[in-house]
């Protein structure tokens, strides 16, 4: 049986690149159907699942024990640093963006979030 191994990064890369084209999709039909203000408020909360997607790959690479434990505790800090660092975005897109369009905002977040659980999904597929 050849299986290919797949790392965490190669693993973001796919899912970064699927979160980034639903992005940008959600933000080119909100300018054309909606306002400026609504694209760029569905861009903003797609981004900022996508830093904090980076943040928490940039947490894992720091683990030093391989025991399943060891592994679950830097898999868990990384989910938190990412939810933080989202969090964090998210109130400042709130406060310092004056034309924020709320719905759009997190309409951006939510497809980024389930695109990139798509694309994890299916990185072991290669079909």
């Amino acid at each position: 049986m050849n299986e290919t191994k797949i790392t965490i990064k190669q693993a973001f890369e796919k899912a970064a690149r699927w979160q980034i084209i639903a992005t940008l999709t959600i933000g080119i039909a909100s300018l054309l159907f909606i306002s400026v203000h609504a694209a760029i408020s569905s861009f903003l909360g797609g981004i900022s699942a996508v830093v904090g997607g980076y943040v928490g790959v940039v947490m894992t690479r720091s683990r030093v024990d391989q025991s399943a434990g060891g592994v679950l505790i830097a898999l868990l800090k990384a989910e938190i640093a990412k939810v933080m660092v989202i969090s964090v975005q998210l109130l400042a897109i709130f406060k310092l963006y004056d034309g924020l369009v709320p719905l759009a905002l997190i309409g951006g977040l939510a497809v980024s979030v389930l695109v990139s659980g798509a694309g994890l999904g299916a990185v072991g597929n290669n079909k």
